[in-house]
């Protein structure tokens, strides 16, 4: 059974439509428009408002003392405060350039945690676009009500259900709420499809957040300065290694010559395990004993490939659970050793809201670039690659889907939210 089928066949009883809709012109009707209308006004004015807040940073702080303060008539309290209040205005005014700055550099730039530039996807941004089924005049006007805010509920449910995170959900059913009452819908049209539509919608936009192309990132990396360095990290048993690999299988069918790191001195047999992995797919694997140090592994791979002009370089480091500070220190050491191009979270679909939360502690000690979902040909349901992109704000760029080296594949946010859906 789809996700939509159980409200889609609730929505199908005129009974049901009748309750939440209304016609024209009746005070349900107008109320919902009025609604409509004032919530998407005060989203328009707060993106207006936004570039005044950055441009207010460039007034001087002899300007600041220039202007006279009103908030009090008392000229003694004015002499001794006014100046204190306006530094700290001002403080306040530079703090939010900054916020601005580090936001616009996140989504416009879309640089790595290294400053390295990544090459965007063409996004699906988040948006309901009734243009088959809107209407000017007539129609039906979605009024909301009892009725209208079950059906919302049990939709909650259902994505609950599909492992997708609790913020999530809550997010897309607000604005799904937002955006539907008061909306005037073709009478011709199916009120189902017109939420299933709004549904989709706001499920494909969390998949694209931030969505950066692999392949063409590492192709602009090769071409500025080789060797590019990817660093593989995330919790215990989430496939690192195995990912690591078709990874290399991948890169060297692209016509890249690829190193691996055995930086994962910790875990027993590791290092054997990717040795293995090398010799069958024919690229060399730097190693040293187990308790080795894994930074200073991971730069000799890196010095070994720049004396041998090899391309890439995939850092395996250990799987190490977020609360662990002593293995977390050691994997920072490494990222600033190392200074990688790309730093690669690996989540295990199978752990459902489990992925979503280790990725979001992980992400808080250590940030990366982007995220591979592996196991994504078990039986997961996939709510987790939507929630860890909503709460990380990273995109998952490529995921397992078999035990093959080949099963590799640049993550399709459309296949998965079909998967998802059906």
């Amino acid at each position: 059974m789809g996700l939509f089928d159980k409200f889609k066949r609730r929505i199908k009883d005129s009974k049901i439509e009748s309750n939440i809709t209304a016609e024209e012109d009746t005070e349900e009707a107008k109320n919902a428009i009025l609604e409509r209308k004032e919530k998407l006004n005060n989203i328009q004015r707060q993106k207006k408002d936004e570039p005044l807040e950055q441009n207010s940073n460039k007034v001087t702080e002899e300007e600041w003392d220039a202007i006279p303060d009103k908030s009090t008539s008392n000229p003694v309290y004015d002499k001794q405060n006014s100046k204190e209040r306006k530094i700290a205005k001002r403080a306040k005014s530079i703090e939010n350039k900054a916020k601005k700055a580090q936001l616009t550099k996140i989504i416009d730039n879309m640089h790595t945690t290294t400053g390295k530039k990544l090459i965007p996807k063409t996004n699906v941004k988040f948006h309901f676009d009734f243009t088959n089924e809107e209407v000017k005049r007539g129609g039906r006007i979605i009024k909301g009500g009892p009725v209208f805010d079950e059906i919302l509920e049990e939709l909650e449910i259902d994505l609950l259900s599909a492992d997708i995170g609790h913020t999530s959900v809550s997010e897309i059913i607000n604005l799904l709420r937002m955006h539907l009452i008061g909306a005037r819908i073709n009478k011709k049209i199916n009120l189902e499809l017109v939420i299933e539509k709004a549904v989709k919608n706001s499920l494909l936009s969390l998949l694209n957040a931030g969505y950066w192309d692999f392949d063409k990132t590492i192709k602009s990396f090769v071409s500025d300065n080789t060797p590019v360095t990817i660093m593989m990290v995330g919790v215990n048993g989430t496939g690192k290694t195995t990912t690591a690999a078709k990874l290399t299988h991948r890169l060297t069918n692209n016509g890249y010559s690829v190193v691996l790191a055995a930086a994962d001195t910790f875990r027993a047999g590791a290092i054997d395990q990717l040795a293995l992995h090398a010799e069958k797919l024919g690229v060399r694997c730097i190693k040293s004993q187990r308790g080795g140090d894994a930074a200073a592994i991971s730069r000799d791979a890196i010095e070994s490939a720049k004396a041998k002009g090899d391309d890439v370089v995939i850092i395996d480091t250990a799987g190490r659970m977020q609360n662990k500070t002593n293995l977390m220190n050691e994997l920072q050491k490494v990222h600033r050793v190392t200074k990688p191009h790309l730093v690669l979270f690996v989540a295990d679909a199978l752990a459902g809201n489990d992925a979503v939360l280790q990725a979001k502690e992980f992400q808080k000690i250590l940030e990366f670039d982007g995220a591979v979902l592996s196991k994504l040909d078990t039986d997961a349901r996939g709510g987790a690659a939507l929630s860890i992109s909503h709460a990380t704000g990273k995109p998952i760029v490529l995921a397992g889907i078999g035990q093959e080296y080949e099963d590799l594949k640049l993550f399709d946010p459309n296949w998965l939210l079909e998967s998802i859906l059906n």
